[in-house]
């Protein structure tokens, strides 16, 4: 039995090409093609495919509303996404709505074959480009962990404080948000900067990814040993 699928992709020449290579590969048939989002989750109710291939980027709305409703209709329906995004923070939106697999458009059919054949596995395939990307992001992160005294030195005040100077907020905003005066939240800030061996907030803020990676895996150390 050929596998059934649904192909949503704006950009008219690309969807037929597609659609051609895929049926000439054999086992698979497009039951129907779209470049609309809204269009796509109306075929969808109709056609009942057994795999979805959806652009992340269509001109109606966004691929990610469209994945997110698909998931909440059949959550066992493998969804590929096809994008020529290689953002990180949309990567792992995606993957967090359940989407199978990240193809990035060009890579070549045998790597959009491997996101169809792990898919259906239920399991989760990513672009090998893409995974550089995550992976030299995660050795960032590390590096910045050993450049960094460890912020389990800071109190659980200079820690809020951490938090909100990350997030741009000026010693009058943070102040307010905490109900202390702009003396103690200056007084926090020279302090968390001797702790943490860094000479201004630009340093800290350029070391975002690992400031929150950390203070967050502090909090589920908590939460665990609770």
């Amino acid at each position: 039995m050929k596998k059934t699928i649904l192909l949503v992709e704006d950009d008219l020449l690309l969807r037929k090409g597609l659609k051609t290579m895929i049926e000439m590969r054999g086992g698979f048939s497009i039951d129907a093609d779209t470049g609309s989002g809204k269009e796509a989750l109306r075929l969808f109710g109709m056609v009942h495919p057994d795999i979805v291939l959806l652009d992340l980027r269509l001109p109606d709305i966004p691929g990610t509303e469209v994945l997110r409703q698909l998931k909440q209709a059949a959550p066992k329906v493998p969804v590929i996404l096809l994008t020529i995004c290689e953002e990180n923070e949309l990567l792992f939106q995606a993957l967090a709505l359940g989407a199978n697999a990240y193809v990035l458009k060009g890579a070549g059919p045998e790597e959009l074959f491997l996101g169809i054949h792990y898919s259906l596995k239920n399991e989760v395939f990513i672009s090998p480009k893409l995974a550089k990307i995550i992976v030299d992001d995660y050795l960032l992160v590390n590096q910045h962990r050993k450049s960094l005294p460890p912020l389990h030195n800071l109190t659980a005040r200079e820690k809020q404080i951490v938090r909100l100077i990350i997030d741009g907020k000026k010693s009058k905003e943070i102040a307010d948000i905490l109900f202390i005066s702009i003396k103690t939240v200056n007084k926090h800030r020279s302090n968390i900067l001797v702790k943490l061996g860094i000479h201004n907030l630009s340093e800290l803020r350029q070391r975002k990814l690992y400031v929150l990676d950390t203070i967050i895996d502090e909090s589920q150390k908590k939460k665990l040993k609770n």
